[in-house]
């Protein structure tokens, strides 16, 4: 009696407890290459698995965010042939707030991954009737200020790392976290088309909005 076949390990959903998306910016259209190659070698060695990607780019200031066509950049080409149909996409109000943290003439990758490094950890908490429950990535400040009193051996206190607590972290991901940073942001550039905010005065309260 013929053996059905196991579905694929690219074709299987994600683990919901290791989703996290990345978010990468460059300065110019030219570093998308090597940031769309390094990341399909991490895909490649299994270290995650990419579950949805969108790259952007703002030309300049006044110009409007377009999506950057795959076709049209073989590294990105290549690291979209990755993607499988897993049940999970990026929405468009997600794309959206990728887009709000675009500088003139910058790039932003957003990628949405499945952190395969920590799937043994998760399955080790399923087993023992656990899971993983949060995770942040922390502030660059925050980091780099613990690092400099270390390298300066002071003796102040170091700054917190955490900024909010982990539950409060996890909860802000869902449908009830009442913030919505892209639609600030939106309100904002309608001000600056009814000359009620410079350009300069713009990209203060979008950072400020965006940096929470």
């Amino acid at each position: 009696m013929p053996q059905t076949p196991l579905p694929s390990p690219r074709s299987l959903a994600p683990d919901p407890d290791l989703v996290e998306y990345v978010v990468v910016t460059v300065p110019f259209l030219s570093g998308l290459t090597p940031v769309a190659n390094a990341v399909a070698e991490l895909v490649d060695a299994g270290h995650v698995r990419l579950v949805d990607a969108v790259a952007l780019l703002r030309p300049d200031r006044e110009a409007a965010v377009t999506a950057i066509d795959p076709r049209n950049q073989a590294a990105l080409g290549a690291l979209m042939a990755t993607i499988t149909d897993r049940g999970v996409r990026l929405t468009p109000h997600d794309v959206e707030l990728a887009a709000a943290t675009l500088a003139p003439g910058a790039v932003v990758l957003l990628l949405l991954v499945e952190d395969r490094w920590a799937a043994a950890l998760a399955t080790a908490a399923t087993d023992a009737g656990g899971r993983l429950t949060a995770g942040e990535r922390i502030a660059r400040d925050r980091v780099l200020g613990q690092i400099d009193r270390a390298t300066a051996n002071g003796n102040g206190v170091r700054p917190n790392l955490l900024a909010r607590g982990p539950l409060t972290a996890s909860a802000a991901a869902g449908p009830g976290h009442p913030i919505d940073p892209a639609a600030q942001v939106r309100q904002l550039a309608q001000l600056v088309e009814r000359g009620l905010l410079t350009l300069d005065q713009y990209e203060a309260q979008r950072r400020r909005v965006l940096n929470g």
